[in-house]
């Protein structure tokens, strides 16, 4: 169920009309953040405004708040940059290492999309849990979406290196050398190295060519 709540955190797929933190506050979600794969909080970088005041940091997901101490985040440091806890169980107060308590918002589940939900994930018995479902798709429709997807997908990356290159004032080199930076850090750290491309302009690297030990501690300290 943890996991059906990150994708729709993630994807924005909340009405976002009304939304408030379980202690009455008004609430927007500016930046969802980026889905982190490792340990520590479920996304890092998010924007959500609380009340009056824009708060940049991470946020954790949870089925029921009193996770947050079963999982001993409560003790942990690398939780204290946490800015909101969203739950579907607001069954416990949270709070920082120093006591300081943190923000939480409900996401509510109905109880038939748990059940569809469970159906789909405990199937253990076959690889593609939506086997069933898609079997039920005429041919027509599933290509489309197949089709759709592929485009969405191939949208999105063109949308991405257009970015960079308005960004870089039409440098296809420079844009070419963060993207392949990313492309070198595969799922989980293709936004790290991203960033040490963009901090690390390919001029500035050209100046040390004749140093492989330069630009190996260049690219270490700035990662």
């Amino acid at each position: 169920m943890e996991r059906l709540m990150q994708y729709v955190w993630q994807h924005r797929l909340l009405v976002q009309t009304d939304l408030v933190t379980v202690d009455g506050r008004r609430l927007s979600i500016i930046d969802p953040g980026r889905l982190n794969t490792d340990a520590g909080p479920d996304f890092f970088n998010a924007k959500v405004k609380i009340g009056e005041h824009l708060w940049a940091g991470d946020v954790e997901v949870h089925v029921r708040a009193s996770d947050w101490h079963r999982h001993r985040h409560d003790g942990d440091k690398a939780y204290d940059s946490v800015v909101l806890h969203v739950v579907d169980r607001d069954d416990a107060q949270i709070c920082r290492s120093n006591g300081e308590v943190i923000p939480q918002m409900r996401m509510s589940c109905s109880p038939e999309f748990h059940r569809r939900y469970h159906e789909l994930v405990d199937r253990a018995d076959i690889d593609l849990p939506c086997a069933r479902e898609i079997r039920g798709l005429s041919p027509l429709h599933l290509a489309d979406w197949i089709t759709s997807l592929a485009y969405e997908r191939l949208y999105s990356k063109v949308d991405h290196i257009e970015n960079l290159m308005r960004q870089y004032a039409g440098d296809w080199e420079q844009t070419c050398y963060v993207i392949l930076a990313r492309a070198l850090g595969f799922s989980t750290n293709s936004e790290p190295m991203e960033r040490l491309a963009m901090s690390l302009p390919l001029n500035f690297l050209r100046k040390h060519s004749d140093s492989d030990v330069a630009i190996e501690a260049l690219m270490f300290g700035q990662g």
